[in-house]
């Protein structure tokens, strides 16, 4: 007879287990991350005039790094760990015991997957936030030693910005920036669009003091108005409600907003006439990273409790690798086709989730206890 209530030391014991199995998984693509990352600082950095020891800088900078790689990593890590942990239950012949004791295979899988998207809960809410702050350092650090410095190049031609009020929508074009200066802006030209898209007038300008962000001061300038007609001028000061310090930070990865600010940010570069793909889409994943969590445990018992077979743990490690090569693949695809407006954007990041949900639920189903 099937007991009304699991006991909680059964919750409790399969929590400690499931969370020993993520442990493990955690500790082993913890040690991978930091490997690859501290050797890609290494051979960025070496031909740099780093200030100090290479090598105790570039660790410092994979520590500040390995936060953001290992969230974007959580999905698979609990993919592995929910599949080494359902091995080890089958090795150890647990099953039948747990079955007897009233604790489904139902049961079983769903004890960890509703630990694991609580855990996604936490991540997101704390520890997110940390991630996206020591990745802004790390990103205005490295941007010093780039050879790209600037890092709202939309082209290879140069900087272009838009800047749109409820009147008028300018279209800004400048030379490359060099050595991270966003103070002078060299071979401007400032194209002006009334509300229709009508053109009101183009200005040319040798030199941009930025000096004040909100008033720029254009040297040696050529106006052209919407009769063809010319002017010129050595000194034109320009009213702008740019801020270059502030919008070039909507360039860089998406990863240096948080939870807790992205949605504002989101906001502030829509005022500014900017879609903000990447922060959507980064929102997105904030948002259904626990249920992606939740069904990643749920589609490891499809080749484990639900499979029926006792494989070693070489065959259980390629069950995981296809697994994750078709969710990354699934997931890639997904985002790609929001991109191109094939689906929202928003839903092209829990399409995949739906996918494996969905997948995974009718192969159990299809199974029985």
């Amino acid at each position: 007879m099937t007991k009304k209530f699991t006991p909680r030391t059964i919750i409790k014991y399969i929590i400690k287990e499931f969370s020993f199995s993520l442990f493990i998984i955690f500790s082993i693509f913890i040690s991978l991350i930091l490997l690859t990352t501290f050797l890609e600082e290494i051979i960025f950095f070496k031909n740099k005039n780093i200030i100090g020891n290479l090598y105790l800088k570039t660790f410092s900078l994979t520590l500040i790094r390995a936060p953001t790689i290992l969230i974007n990593m959580l999905p698979f890590i609990f993919l592995f760990a929910a599949i080494f942990f359902f091995a080890k239950l089958m090795r150890n012949n647990e099953i039948m015991p747990l079955n007897l004791s009233g604790v489904s295979k139902k049961y079983t899988t769903l004890i960890p997957a509703i630990y694991s998207l609580l855990l996604g809960i936490l991540i997101v809410l704390i520890f997110t936030p940390i991630s996206a702050e020591l990745l802004k350092y790390y990103e205005s650090y490295k941007r010093e030693y780039s050879n790209n410095e600037n890092l709202i190049v939309m082209s290879d031609n140069g900087l272009w910005v838009k800047e749109k009020d409820n009147v008028n929508t300018k279209i800004i074009r400048a030379d490359t920036i060099k050595n991270n200066n966003f103070k002078e802006l060299n071979n401007l030209i400032i194209y002006k669009f009334d509300k229709n898209n009508q053109f009101i007038e183009r200005l040319d300008s040798e030199v941009a003091n930025i000096d004040n962000l909100k008033k720029w001061t254009l040297k040696k300038v050529k106006k052209i108005d919407f009769n063809d007609k010319t002017f010129y001028y050595e000194v034109l000061p320009y009213d702008t409600s740019i801020d270059l310090d502030e919008l070039k930070n909507y360039f860089i990865n998406a990863n240096v907003y948080s939870i807790w600010n992205i949605n504002n940010q989101l906001k502030n570069l829509n005022e500014k006439g900017y879609f903000g793909q990447e922060l959507v889409i980064t929102f997105n994943k904030y948002l259904s990273l626990p249920f992606l969590l939740f069904s990643m445990v749920i589609i490891s018992t499809i080749f484990t409790i639900h499979n029926g077979y006792n494989f070693n743990n070489f065959i259980y490690a390629f069950f995981g690798v296809v697994t994750g090569i078709i969710i990354y693949f699934l997931s890639d695809l997904s985002i790609a086709l929001g991109k191109n407006g094939k689906l929202p954007l928003s839903l092209s990041v829990w399409v995949p989730i739906l996918i494996i949900l969905t997948v995974s639920s009718f192969g159990i189903m299809k199974k029985n206890d």
